[in-house]
């Protein structure tokens, strides 16, 4: 006699899938804002305070100073954390449907969720550690206070990357980045059925080539300082 399945409790993983997919965009989104802002570092100090400083009072005098801002990094907590809750979710409920039976098949699936968990939690630790670097200056004994007439953005960045530890985590942190952006969209091109040989090999491009080109320009900021390109 056969059991019927147990009713699978949670959301169903079509709509865990849909959040993940959703979430994982709007981050990628931003990480390739974030990258194009680090680029504006090149076109000096001055360039970059008032972009950075732009940022904090973009909206006024609708919204009070930094109300954009902080409109956005809600957006993005709150990303972050259906993104997490929904990537576990699945890899939890994925390795519970399979049980002790692994066909060799799946190894190359098993290996990419693996890559997936461990990139996003390095990833994870990063954005604490960077937030209170850049952002709070917790962790950056040289760090300046933005007033409302000026960010110290460019100042701030050359002080945190004069530290060799810091520009080494910040070089392993996007190696993480790549490794989990090139799975990441691969993945989504998985998980919505996109079978077409030539389609998936266009997908495969595209999430090679956005993971290597955001993580390598993010990259070359922290060496240009280390270099003295940026002082």
């Amino acid at each position: 006699m056969v059991l019927p399945a147990s009713p699978q409790a949670g959301p169903p993983s079509w709509l865990l899938k849909l959040a993940a997919a959703l979430t994982g965009a709007i981050l990628a989104a931003f990480v390739a804002v974030h990258m194009v802002g680090n680029i504006k570092a090149y076109v000096g100090s001055e360039h970059f305070n008032d972009y950075a400083h732009w940022l904090r009072v973009a909206g006024e005098p609708l919204l009070p100073e930094m109300g954009l801002l902080w409109a956005f990094r809600v957006v993005l907590l709150i990303s972050i954390i259906i993104h997490i809750a929904a990537t576990l979710a699945l890899t939890f409920r994925s390795r519970s449907a399979r049980g002790p039976y692994r066909a060799r098949g799946l190894r190359a699936e098993s290996w990419v969720s693996r890559t997936m968990l461990i990139t996003g939690i390095a990833l994870l630790g990063f954005i604490i550690i960077h937030i209170l670097d850049l952002t709070t200056g917790h962790l950056n004994g040289a760090f300046q206070a933005p007033t409302h007439t000026s960010s110290f953005a460019y100042e701030n960045l050359i002080a945190s990357f004069s530290r060799p530890l810091f520009s080494l985590l910040y070089l392993v942190a996007m190696g993480a980045l790549a490794v989990h952006l090139i799975h990441g969209l691969w993945l989504l091109a998985t998980d919505f059925a996109v079978t077409g040989p030539r389609t998936r090999r266009v997908w495969k491009v595209i999430a090679y080539a956005a993971g290597i080109v955001i993580a390598f320009v993010n990259m070359s900021v922290p060496l240009a300082v280390l270099t003295g390109v940026l002082s």
